[in-house]
């Protein structure tokens, strides 16, 4: 049965998609024949002539992962044939899960290994996709990583949650397991030197934030008057800490700053009341999940009963990862400004785009057309985590978890469903994050698509 739409952005608080009870460890062995689907936000007026076929182009390798502190050195470097082991772990029950809201990420995750098994991506090697559910609960991942680990998974993709992949950060690590592509962007992802194994798939946190800066800075040249509005959190604080690393050279007056706490689904009002007495002309929100609802929803309410107040308004975009917290706010979330690196799968407008006329034409196939927009974003993760695989492959080393981490850390690539301009690219200690760039986009909730604003802003990659 449905949930409700409460339970539903709850359980999405909870993943933020891609942020921040008992479980039987059952482990899922997906087939060839596993269902899927997906998305993620983009620009309705994006070139559909472009050519976003996937493209690799390795970086010259400047770094290489040393083994000898692994508890197998052997093991790290012993060459991988025939079929590879990839594991990941979603929340898929519990209290924080829903099928709409985590489900579609695993489908188009499992979907994308199924793709690549049948279109012979990488040769006559055999994907085995395995997953494990953890609930969202950062107390069961380890054991959900142990268990794949136990199976003999070779390689790990795509784990949902920041304190969920920090629970396994030391054991990976330790293990010498590639950890590739956490689906979230914490900054210490970019911790090469002390754990090498491990690599984030989203922009990190601190450098979106700046990038909406940036694009202020470009709306209002001669500086403006600026509100913060955050959930009290570390996740919370990197946004703010980041924004006001800008606001003085950019000429911003930080008139007021609001927080509230993760676990309060009750309308802000009292923060939004504060922000409106100060009138700024903008705002800049960094809530999670339900948070995301109640803040449009008080906002709306707040600028009924202050006429003239129209702040331009930005709110983070694991607010907009699902369409169904937009969705939730109706047309109170009308006109807010956030940021996508990646096309919105769901918009007409991009439907002749090879990478996501493939998509779309697979998902029908497996009777999840309905689940697009949310399960785009494990198929994209599990594309790139192919392509890594794929240039480690033909390494001079060969196929190893070694090469894998290698390839990893020494990669050039344009994801399929990537904006025009967006290119993903590691190089070692110097660039460690794969993805620094976003292109801030306005929302449309009558048609429930974005506009891109501006261009690609590419301004913070390293």
């Amino acid at each position: 049965m449905r949930r409700s739409s409460t339970k539903l952005i709850a359980a999405l608080a909870a993943g933020a998609l891609l942020v921040g009870a008992c479980s039987d460890d059952k482990k899922e062995t997906v087939d060839t024949t596993a269902d899927t689907t997906a998305a993620t936000t983009a620009d309705t007026t994006a070139d559909t002539t472009a050519d976003t076929t996937p493209a690799t182009d390795p970086a010259p390798t400047s770094w290489a992962v040393n083994t000898d502190d692994c508890i197998d050195p052997d093991a790290a470097n012993a060459v991988i044939e025939g079929t590879i082991q990839i594991g990941a772990v979603f929340p898929l029950t519990g209290e924080t899960s829903a099928d709409e809201a985590f489900a579609p990420v695993k489908d188009g995750w499992v979907a994308y290994m199924d793709y690549a098994n049948e279109n012979g991506l990488l040769g006559d090697l055999q994907i085995e996709a395995l997953v494990e559910d953890d609930q969202y609960s950062k107390d069961l991942t380890p054991g959900a990583v142990s268990a794949l680990l136990d199976a003999g998974v070779d390689t790990f993709s795509g784990i949902l949650g920041t304190p969920n992949n920090l629970a396994v950060r030391d054991t990976l690590n330790e293990e010498c397991v590639p950890q590739l592509n956490n689906l979230t962007g914490a900054p210490e992802w970019g911790d090469v030197a002390n754990y090498p194994w491990t690599t984030g798939e989203r922009v990190p946190y601190d450098i979106e934030s700046k990038i909406y800066a940036t694009q202020i800075a470009e709306q209002f040249p001669e500086g403006a008057t600026v509100a913060l509005y955050s959930v009290n959190s570390e996740f919370g604080q990197i946004y703010v800490d980041a924004f006001k690393e800008l606001a003085g050279e950019y000429g911003f007056e930080i008139v007021d700053e609001q927080t509230v706490e993760a676990t309060d689904g009750a309308p802000p009002v009292s923060q939004i009341t504060s922000i409106a007495s100060k009138a700024p002309q903008v705002i800049v929100s960094v809530p999670i999940g339900i948070g995301c609802v109640t803040f449009l929803n008080e906002l709306a309410s707040s600028k009924a009963q202050n006429a003239g107040w129209e702040p331009v308004t930005y709110i983070s975009n694991t607010c907009a990862a699902s369409s169904l917290i937009l969705a939730a706010a109706g047309a109170n979330a009308d006109g807010v400004l956030t940021s996508n690196n990646l096309l919105d799968v769901k918009d007409p407008a991009n439907a002749d785009i090879p990478a996501v006329a493939d998509f779309l034409a697979y998902m029908e196939g497996l009777g999840k057309s309905d689940t697009v927009a949310t399960a785009a974003a494990g198929w994209h993760v599990a594309e790139v985590t192919v392509a890594i695989i794929k240039q480690a492959q033909e390494s001079p080393e060969g196929l190893t978890r070694a090469s894998i981490i290698n390839a990893a850390r020494n990669f050039t690539y344009t994801p399929g469903f990537a904006r025009p301009g967006v290119v993903f690219k590691s190089i070692g200690e110097e660039d460690p994050f794969l993805a620094q760039s976003l292109q801030v986009v306005e929302y449309d909730a009558e048609t429930a698509t974005f506009t891109g604003i501006g261009d690609v802003i590419t301004t913070f990659e390293s």
